[in-house]
C-alpha cells in the first residue's frame, strides 16, 4: 500500500499534528528506523530522557506511539510515516521485530482472533426466536399507528403544518421508538429538515409523508416482493444486521480506489462515510463507520489510495453498503476507472437504480470532461454534450472547484442525494484535488 505525502497529511487530526509531523520526517529525529512486510518502527528523539516508540502497522494501517499527546495518529506516526514514503531506503529492513511491536501487534491479531470467535460463538436459537415474535408484534402496531396518523394528517390538511412544523409530528415519533421501528422514527425526523418558509415546501412534505406510507405498504405486503426488496423494506422500518452475519456473505474481490471520506456530527456521534469504486467490478461500495464521543477512527482511508481488498455488502436489492472483509497492498496499479463522459448515461444509471429501489437516498457516479460554470447565481457542470447540472455545492466550494480546475474540463466524483448532485472531488488528469475530506 502506498500513501503519497499528501495523503498522509490528511490523517492529521489537525493542522497543528501535521505542521508536527513534517518537521520530524526527517533523519536525525529518529534514533532507530526500521521496517519489513508488516509494519514500520523507529524511537525518536523527544523532551523526555528516553525516545519515544513509534509504530506503524501495515496490513490495515494503525498507528501506536508511547509518548504523552492524545491526538491520533500523533505527530510522531506522522513524522514516521512520511519518512519512510518520501526515503525508504533510510529504513533497516528485514530485522527482527523489537519487543513493544511485536506486543502491539500481537493484541491487534488477538483482538481480531476474539472477534472471530465472538461471530463463531453458538446462538440460543429459541431465545432468538422469541425476540423476533416480540419485536414483529410491536412493530406491527407501529405500522397501524402510523398508517392512522397519515390518514388523520391527509384529511385535516397540510395548511396550518409550518405553524407547528416541530411539533406535529413528535408523538408519533416517540410512538416509532416504542414500537422498535426506529428506521420509521428517523424518516420522521427528516420532517424536521423542510425550509417552511420557502416556497414549494408542500411538494417536499408530501414525498416525504408519501415515502412514509409506501414503507408501510410495501410491509404489510413484504411476502410477495422480491428478496431484495423486502430487505429494503425491513431496513427502513430499523431491522439491521450483525456485521457478523454481513461478513460471511460472499466477499467481491477487486483493487478499489477510495473516493472520498466525509465526516458529519450528530448528537455527539460522529458519522464517517467512505465512497470505494471496484476498478474490476465497476461496482461502488459505501463504509458506514459511527464514532461515540472522542472514539478512535477504525480505518484509515483517504481519498486517491488504492486497496485489495475483498469487500462484502449488506443484503439490499441495490447492494451499496459494505464491510471490508480483508484489506492487502496493491501489487497491479495498471488498472483505470472508466468513466462516462454524458450526463444522459448518469441520468439513466439513476433511472436503473430508483425503478429496483425507489427509496435509495444516495447514488453515486462518476463523470469526465465536465466544466464548472455559474450562471444567473446558480452553480451548474456541463458535460461536453452541453447538458448542465445544477450542484448542490456550498458556494465556496464551488469557486474553489473553479479555481483548481482553472475553467478548464475535469473528471468527478459525486452523489446524487435525493435529486440533488453533490461534488465530493474534481481531478485533472486524475490527480486528486479534493473538495471534501
Amino acid at each position: 500500500m502506498q500513501y503519497t505525502r499528501e495523503q498522509i497529511l490528511q490523517l492529521a487530526p489537525d493542522s497543528a499534528s501535521a505542521k508536527a509531523g513534517l518537521q520530524l520526517a526527517t533523519h536525525h529525529k529518529w534514533v532507530t528506523r526500521a521496517c519489513n512486510d508488516v509494519a514500520i518502527w523507529g524511537e525518536c528523539h523527544g523532551s523526555g530522557k528516553n525516545p519515544y516508540q513509534t509504530a506503524i502497522d501495515l496490513t490495515n494501517i494503525a498507528f501506536k506511539c508511547n509518548c504523552p499527546s492524545r491526538k491520533f495518529p500523533c505527530k510522531h506516526g506522522l513524522g514516521l510515516f512520511l519518512l519512510f514514503s518520501e526515503d525508504r531506503t533510510a529504513f533497516t529492513t528485514g530485522e527482527e521485530l523489537p519487543a513493544y511491536v511485536t506486543e502491539w501487534l500481537s493484541k491487534r491479531q488477538a483482538r481480531e482472533t476474539a472477534r472471530e470467535t465472538t461471530q463463531e460463538k453458538p446462538v440460543d436459537e429459541t431465545a432468538r426466536i422469541k425476540r423476533a415474535e416480540s419485536r414483529e408484534k410491536k412493530v406491527n402496531g407501529g405500522i397501524e399507528e402510523i398508517r392512522a396518523w397519515l390518514g388523520d394528517v391527509i384529511r385535516a390538511g397540510i395548511a396550518h403544518i409550518p405553524q407547528q412544523a416541530y411539533q406535529f409530528h413528535s408523538n408519533i415519533t416517540a410512538r416509532m421508538v416504542d414500537a422498535q421501528a426506529g428506521g420509521l422514527a428517523s424518516q420522521l425526523r427528516q420532517i424536521n429538515e423542510i425550509n417552511f418558509f420557502n416556497d414549494g415546501w408542500q411538494k417536499q412534505l408530501l414525498k416525504k409523508l408519501s415515502g412514509i406510507y409506501m414503507i408501510s405498504e410495501g410491509y404489510l405486503n413484504r411476502d410477495t416482493l422480491p428478496a431484495g426488496t423486502a430487505r429494503d423494506i425491513s431496513t427502513l422500518i430499523g431491522w439491521t444486521i450483525s456485521k457478523e452475519e454481513v461478513s460471511q456473505t460472499e466477499p467481491v474481490t477487486d483493487n478499489w480506489i477510495v473516493l472520498s471520506v466525509t465526516m458529519t456530527e450528530e448528537s455527539n456521534v460522529t458519522t464517517e462515510r467512505i465512497w470505494l469504486y471496484g476498478l474490476r467490478t465497476k461496482q461502488f461500495a459505501l463504509l458506514l463507520n459511527f464514532y461515540a464521543g472522542n472514539q478512535p477512527y477504525q480505518t484509515i482511508l483517504v481519498p486517491g489510495l488504492q486497496i485489495d481488498a475483498d469487500i462484502v455488502y449488506y443484503p439490499a436489492s441495490v447492494p451499496m453498503r459494505a464491510l471490508i472483509r480483508e484489506q492487502r497492498p496493491v501489487t497491479d496499479r495498471s488498472m483505470h476507472a472508466n468513466i462516462p463522459n454524458s450526463f444522459s448515461i448518469i441520468y439513466n444509471n439513476i433511472s436503473d437504480t430508483l425503478s429496483r429501489n425507489p427509496f435509495i437516498e444516495q447514488i453515486p457516479f462518476m463523470i469526465e470532461d465536465v466544466k464548472a460554470t455559474l450562471t444567473s447565481d446558480r452553480w451548474f457542470v456541463t458535460d461536453l454534450e452541453g447538458l448542465s447540472v445544477p450542484i448542490s455545492n456550498p458556494e465556496d466550494e464551488c469557486w474553489n472547484m473553479l479555481a483548481f480546475s482553472g475553467g478548464r474540463r475535469f473528471s468527478t466524483f459525486g452523489v446524487c442525494d435525493q435529486g440533488q448532485f453533490d461534488l465530493h472531488f474534481i481531478s485533472a488528469a486524475r490527480q486528486g484535488i479534493f473538495l471534501k475530506s
